[in-house]
């Protein structure tokens, strides 16, 4: 009779990601005002000292939530670049249909009435995130349209904006409607589609030399976030 082979265990967690996923947790269900440091110690298990050991204030440990998140975007982002195609409207779907979904789940959804609720008083909150810079996602679609400019021979003016203004008039209607709760029965294959048709229009729409030179970007038009601004660089 032979052994039957058991799955490798995980890793246990670090006291830190311990920290982190009961912030997260308190962060979004009870927003900023209302999670503290003792109460992330208590849910994470650990104590209120190894807490602050970790991450020095509350507004520390608030960015290290925010980062976490833009990191698990970034490794999608990065995965879909690879593995998809070389054709720009395939990769480009790839990358938004990945957009789509993360900032319409709910932990994203949750994330956005946290700051749409308190930034007003806590404009550190805003600063906070403002600090991590420019979205990845900004680079990827900026990159993917450099090379379709070359590539179809237009000039493109300012690609980093124009990659901005891609993901926000794409995005703001599903996050929208899924933040009002109107969202309920757009599943998987309805966000690929509208991926699919959003890529195709807006690259088709650059190409479209007939309609002349491609008009800049109004300032603040192309910024995905209004706390994580494009840099003057």
């Amino acid at each position: 009779m032979t052994e039957q082979a058991h799955p490798p265990k995980k890793a246990p967690r670090s006291k830190r990601e311990a920290a982190l996923d009961a912030a997260v947790e308190l962060f979004m269900s009870g927003g900023f005002d209302r999670t503290s440091m003792d109460a992330v110690a208590a849910r994470a298990g650990i104590s209120k000292t190894t807490v602050y050991a970790h991450f020095g204030d509350k507004l520390e440990l608030f960015r290290a939530v925010t980062e976490r998140a833009g990191t698990s975007l970034d490794l999608d982002l990065d995965r879909v670049v690879l593995a998809s195609a070389d054709d720009p409207e395939d990769r480009l779907t790839h990358i938004f249909f990945k957009v789509l979904e993360a900032t319409s789940a709910p932990q994203y959804l949750s994330f956005v009435r946290v700051m749409a609720a308190e930034s007003a008083r806590y404009p550190e909150l805003v600063e906070t995130v403002r600090s991590l810079g420019v979205p990845h996602v900004v680079d990827v679609v900026a990159t993917t349209l450099r090379e379709d400019a070359v590539r179809r021979g237009y000039a493109l003016p300012d690609p980093e904006a124009y990659a901005g203004l891609f993901i926000r008039m794409a995005a703001a209607g599903v996050q929208m409607d899924a933040l009002l709760g109107m969202g309920g029965g757009r599943d998987a294959a309805f966000l690929e589609a509208l991926a699919r048709w959003t890529a195709v229009v807006f690259l088709r729409a650059l190409r479209n030399g007939d309609a002349g030179d491609l008009p800049k970007v109004p300032d603040g038009a192309g910024d995905v976030f209004s706390w994580a601004p494009r840099s003057s660089s």
